[in-house]
């Protein structure tokens, strides 16, 4: 038996079921519909633009975290009271820290600035090369390879000059030029007061474990004891008599107190093994 029928062509199955607005071939709406699908689909070329965009910005934060990290990461050496500790500084330079002393560098950034803060006191040795500076709340101290003290607690800033040359610079930016066995005292206002002809030895007796006053008040000397021993002196506050003397670290304070406080008609009560009291 013969059929008599034809097989549809698939293109025009799927024109009769469209509605074309404007007049073209069937062959070319087809071609314009295939095209417009492969536009759709991202180019090889842009998903590697994609890519290397996020791998320029993925390097870019990389370097600048680690650019922050060598810049501001930072080592703090802290000596207790009761303690002296000697330190290297990453160019050889040698730093001593008094007791309650806290200094703080950058050790990744020391190649471009030799720069640290102080608070307490410290002696430093310093190793030729780049400029060198000593931060501290009342001033700062700038050299280039030398020896030298600086002593800055509360409101007292003392600079010794024991080698080389100093440049002691007030926060008021009042500048002086420190040579041997010259200091320099900064006061809170910023003034620099000069002392031609310093004692610069004395001024360095502590890295030896010897503590020497010149006509310093009582009050100086109580505290350098309590820092040296890590103990509690009790006073009244209105003594107002100088001391001149010295004493050793080897000694008890027991006995150093009753010493310094012997010529001034005062007694020293032992409250317990950290604690002592002056009375008259």
């Amino acid at each position: 038996m013969k059929h008599n029928y034809t097989t549809p062509d698939k293109h025009d199955d799927f024109f009769e079921k469209v509605e074309i607005p404007y007049t073209k071939s069937k062959e070319e709406v087809w071609t314009s519909l295939l095209e417009q699908r492969k536009a759709k689909i991202p180019q090889n070329t842009n998903v590697r633009k994609i890519l290397l965009q996020w791998s320029l910005a993925a390097s870019v934060a990389l370097l600048l975290g680690a650019f922050t990290f060598l810049r501001y990461y930072s080592i703090t050496l802290y000596a207790p009271a009761g303690e002296h500790i000697a330190r290297v500084l990453p160019d050889n330079s040698k730093i001593h820290l008094n007791a309650n002393t806290k200094v703080t560098y950058n050790p990744y950034w020391w190649s471009l600035s030799r720069k640290v803060t102080l608070e307490g006191e410290a002696y430093f040795e310093v190793t030729k090369g780049k400029t060198f500076e000593v931060e501290s709340n009342l001033g700062s101290t700038r050299v280039l390879g030398t020896s030298f003290n600086i002593f800055a607690r509360g409101n007292q800033y003392k600079v010794h000059c024991i080698s080389g040359k100093v440049e002691v610079k007030s926060t008021t930016g009042v500048k002086q030029v420190l040579l041997p066995n010259q200091a320099a005292k900064v006061n809170p206002a910023g003034e620099v007061a000069i002392n031609e002809n310093a004692m610069v030895e004395h001024a360095i007796s502590w890295t030896t474990n010897e503590f020497v006053f010149t006509a310093a008040p009582l009050s100086a000397v109580f505290e350098e004891m309590e820092r040296q021993f890590d103990i509690q002196i009790v006073y009244d506050k209105y003594l107002s008599s100088t001391y001149t003397g010295n004493f050793k670290r080897g000694s008890s304070p027991e006995e150093i107190l009753t010493i310094i406080a012997k010529p001034f008609g005062l007694n020293v009560v032992k409250i317990s093994a950290t604690k002592y009291k002056i009375t008259q």
